[in-house]
């Protein structure tokens, strides 16, 4: 019984091989490769006992985990089990990984040593290789030469390999100096993993933005960062026992059987060639639009009363910077009276660079009318360089009753015609029966009127009402020391401005915005008061200048208006040198001629 015992040992202990693999014969510095030590022939789930770290020069060797799974040949049903190691190359060379030694059910084995080359560079590009942790991201840009003003759609797109289960940990972050970018929507995912020139398939997420150059020359778009989320498998595609066989294509995007990694790819920058706007044929309306645009224009009643208003709705449609869009003006405004408009806008795709922009107006016809008035937009075409101006058709209107008469002169109303002689006083008639109550007599000693009418009690109930208002006076009355403060806070406020015109990368807007201040400060100081209120007109009036000075003066005001409230189409980009000590010596001058350096 003995002997028979010890035979059914030994032949189930010939049923057990031992031996390893490697995912990778070959590999880089910065891809690991999966060694395992596969158990064929075991029934059940084996006594197994095994190295957590195996020594090998080159390379670490750390047990990630077990694996098995189960095969049928002719009708008999093998079992394996794996031990899986990670093995991370630390030098590049040729090594071997030693033989190993195991025991399964209380017995020993050894495997046979496996040789590894380790690279330095990128690991092949072939479909059997491991997958890349690391995603790249890159721009796609329609077009590098673009005109100020102009919006262009960008996408910003993120490779990950598709064996990789990834997703966007955060929005993207986008460097663009001297660019305004779009607020982005969700991003979107392709449905199918996308093949690159290198050979892998990658899992692509876009995101869409639209970008407007604000000033002309060279503008990098980028770099951007964007953060994402990937679940690295603890194993790699091998032969028959790896991890991406058919037994673990399931359990890919466990994460159990993975390891989730925050990661960071980078787009590269691209270079944006900007185009300033020419200034020859610039319509006098125009107010910074640029794109692809239509007019049209209707109103209703179609029919009204002399003075009773006609609601315009217009309509500016089609692609472009819709944010520098501003109403379209009356053609011919001879007979008609109008009011500032309300715009909504609808957008035709998720980034704002195709829509719709109504406004509604308000005109009165003052004058017979037989069309409703015509209206015009103008806009730069950047396909055709060159300015458009849209001119809205006129519908029919019909326009009944007549002008309201002009009002009559101050005083017309009582006047009346002089008679010659004065008509007669109408003799007053005497009386003849009881005469009435007189009330004349003078003021009775006594009344029975309600108190709060009387005059004494009236003005002792206003007495304290009067102290007060003069002690409230005499607080708030603005003394030598709050008027020291307020010049005080004046001059540290024109310090500021001065030193912030001094910089050469101040934006245009910024720059007259803070010249026409620094005017309103110097007038302030001479003249009393904060200096809100003071136009070009009030400070050349606040001093004794040169022409040149004044001129200066007059330049700074309109080019604020003009970038400030045109919708920026009055210039773009940085201060020539020349321009900003131009301005400066000017701002020089006045502060000396209020006596103030």
């Amino acid at each position: 019984m003995a002997l028979l015992l010890a035979f059914c040992l030994a032949a189930r202990g010939a049923e057990i091989s031992v031996e390893a693999s490697i995912s990778r014969t070959v590999t880089t510095l910065d891809e690991p490769v999966q060694y395992l030590i596969n158990i064929l022939g075991a029934s059940g789930q084996p006594r197994i006992s095994a190295p957590r770290d195996i020594q090998a020069e080159g390379m670490s060797i750390h047990f990630a985990r077990q694996q098995f799974k189960s095969t049928s040949f002719n009708g008999v049903a093998t079992m394996t089990f794996s031990l899986v190691y990670q093995v991370t190359g630390e030098q590049h060379g040729q090594f071997t990984i030693p033989s190993v030694q195991i025991e399964v059910e209380g017995r020993k084995y050894k495997t046979q040593p496996v040789a590894l080359t380790i690279q330095q560079g990128s690991a092949p590009a072939d479909g059997d290789g491991p997958p890349r942790a690391q995603g790249f991201a890159e721009f796609t840009v329609p077009k590098s030469t673009l005109f100020v003003g102009e919006t262009v759609p960008v996408e910003l797109k993120l490779y990950v390999d598709s064996r990789v289960h990834s997703q966007p940990a955060e929005m993207p972050e986008i460097t663009a100096e001297g660019l305004s970018v779009q607020k982005m929507p969700e991003p979107r995912q392709v449905e199918e993993p996308v093949k690159r020139n290198d050979g892998r398939e990658y899992n692509v997420v876009t995101f869409h933005t639209a970008i407007t150059p604000n000033k002309a020359g060279k503008i990098p778009l980028g770099p951007a960062e964007i953060v994402y989320l990937a679940q690295i498998p603890r194993a790699r595609r091998g032969g028959g026992s790896s991890f991406f066989d058919m037994f673990d294509q399931g359990m890919m995007g466990d994460p159990f059987f993975s390891q989730t990694q925050k990661l960071k790819a980078t787009a590269k920058p691209v270079e944006l060639t900007v185009n300033p706007l020419p200034v020859p044929g610039r319509p006098v309306d125009f107010s910074g639009a640029v794109g692809n645009f239509e007019l049209s224009a209707e109103g209703s009643p179609k029919r009204v009363k002399m003075g009773d208003p006609v609601t315009m709705k217009i309509k500016v449609s089609g692609q472009g910077n819709f944010d520098r869009v501003t109403a379209p003006v009356l053609a011919d405004s001879t007979g008609w009276r109008s009011y500032p408009p309300s715009s909504t806008f609808k957008a035709d795709d998720e980034i704002g660079t195709r829509g719709a922009k109504t406004f509604e107006m308000a005109v009165i016809p003052e004058v017979k009318k037989t069309a409703m008035p015509v209206f015009q937009f103008s806009y730069f075409d950047p396909i055709a360089a060159k300015y458009v101006t849209r001119v809205s058709q006129p519908e029919a209107l019909l326009v009944e009753g007549e002008p309201p008469p002009a009002p009559a002169p101050v005083g017309a109303a009582n006047s009346s015609p002089p008679s010659a002689t004065p008509a007669p006083e109408k003799p007053a008639a005497q009386p003849t029966d009881i005469l009435g109550l007189r009330y004349e007599a003078g003021e009775p000693r006594h009344s029975f009127g309600p108190i709060y009418l009387r005059r004494h009690f009236v003005l002792a109930q206003g007495a304290p009402l009067i102290a007060l208002l003069g002690f409230l006076g005499w607080r708030l009355w603005p003394r030598a020391d709050d008027s020291a403060q307020r010049l005080a806070a004046l001059r540290r406020e024109r310090s500021a401005l001065l030193e912030k015109l001094r910089d050469k990368e101040i934006a245009h807007a910024d720059f007259f915005d803070g010249a026409a201040r620094v005017v309103q400060i110097e007038t302030a100081l001479a003249n009393g008061g904060d200096g809100n209120g003071v136009d070009a007109l009030a400070a050349r009036s606040s001093a004794r200048l040169g022409e040149t000075t004044a001129e200066v003066i007059d330049e700074i005001f309109k080019k604020r208006a003009e970038l400030l409230y045109a919708g920026g189409g009055g210039g773009s980009g940085y201060v020539s040198g020349a321009e900003r000590e131009r301005v400066l010596a000017a701002l020089t001058d006045l502060g000396r001629s209020h006596g103030k350096s």
